[in-house]
Formats: C-alpha cells, structure tokens, sequence
C-alpha cells in the first residue's frame, strides 16, 4: 500500500467518526483515537468480519489506512471489533457496527471492503 497525496493528518480525525479510506483492506471505516485504527469491513476467503487498519501516520509495518473523508459521526458504540460477554475469554463479533457500516456503504454507494 502506498501513501496517498489526499490523506487527513492524523492529528485531524476525529474519533467515532466513519472515514472514506485508501487502504489495503477497507474503503470504509470508523476511526477510534486510541489506537489510531480504522475499523471496518473486510473480506477475506469469502468471510466478510470487522477489522482493524491502522492511520498511515502510525508508520510501517502497520501504518496502511489513508483516510480521504470524514463522513458521518458513527452512533454506535464501543467502536471494536469484538465485544466482551461475561469474561475476558469470551467474546462475540459486534453485529451492530458491522451492520451500520455495511448501511452507510449502501447509502453512499461505496462497498465497504476492497476486494
């Protein structure tokens, strides 16, 4: 993945909001402040699950996401992958952000994922 000319800053997105992103993986996601990680959809072997692409400005090997625009506030919360269920141990996929991002794609005509 290369860098792209038209990416936002680190230091200027803004936490629960949903970006259109350059990435390897995702061409939507939700970014969350304290990893500096998009969340989103990917699909992989024909799985399609919510994962996580770091900002660009985090540096190589990681850094991959180049958001483009910020979109919309996302009112799903928390913004992750998986959420807990009664242990550490246990957890399940957080359905409601998975389904919130796929309806903005649809909205805005953007598949989630890069394929």
């Amino acid at each position: 993945m290369e860098d792209h000319p038209g990416r936002i800053p680190i230091d200027q997105c803004h936490h629960g909001w949903l970006y259109r992103i350059y990435s390897r993986n995702l061409n939507l996601g939700v970014y969350r402040q304290e990893d500096h990680g998009f969340v989103g959809i990917r699909h992989k072997m024909g799985a399609r699950y919510l994962f996580t692409e770091f900002h660009w400005d985090n540096g190589p090997p990681f850094g991959t996401a180049n958001p483009l625009e910020a979109l919309c506030e996302c009112p799903i919360l928390p913004i992750d992958e998986c959420l807990e269920r009664k242990s550490r141990t246990e957890f399940m996929d957080n359905v409601s952000l998975f389904e919130w991002i796929e309806e903005q794609g649809q909205k805005l005509g953007i598949t989630p994922e890069s394929c």
